[in-house]
């Protein structure tokens, strides 16, 4: 899982820097993949935005497109849904957040929190699922 989830950031990260007409087979009139940079723009808002309450339609009015066709780029590429890859951007971020923290300084709970996860219970199973360990084992390492 963890593998899948660097594999994918990293799918990301190249998105965003490097120009290429590699994803998709439409092309709009200037030669280049009409979804793929929708979802390169999808993808650099969600990475920007990571600490805010997104929707949908916010990440859709980013590019700006419908919700629809951000669903479709996303479904496309990731085989996700543009929330689920913002849920495994924040976790990500809180992972990278609970590894660089002093344990007396921050909490758990108060990282979770600041990536948008409400449920402390629900942030440790997905934290868990994800890395194989419970957050605060990480905080504490």
């Amino acid at each position: 899982m963890l593998a899948a989830n660097a594999a994918q950031y990293l799918a990301s990260a190249t998105l965003r820097a490097l120009p290429h007409s590699a994803l998709g087979e439409d092309s709009g009139p200037d030669g280049r993949d009409a979804t793929s940079r929708t979802l390169r723009a999808a993808v650099t808002y969600i990475e920007a935005n990571a600490d805010r309450d997104v929707t949908l339609a916010d990440i859709a009015a980013s590019v700006p497109v419908t919700p629809r066709a951000v669903q479709y780029a996303f479904a496309r590429h990731f085989d996700s849904t543009p929330l689920a890859y913002l849920r495994r951007v924040r976790l990500a971020l809180a992972h990278d957040d609970l590894r660089a923290a002093e344990p007396g300084t921050a909490t758990v709970t108060s990282i979770a929190m600041r990536w948008g996860f409400g449920h402390p219970g629900r942030f440790a199973a997905a934290y868990r699922a994800a890395y194989g360990r419970a957050p605060f084992g990480t905080l504490r390492a």
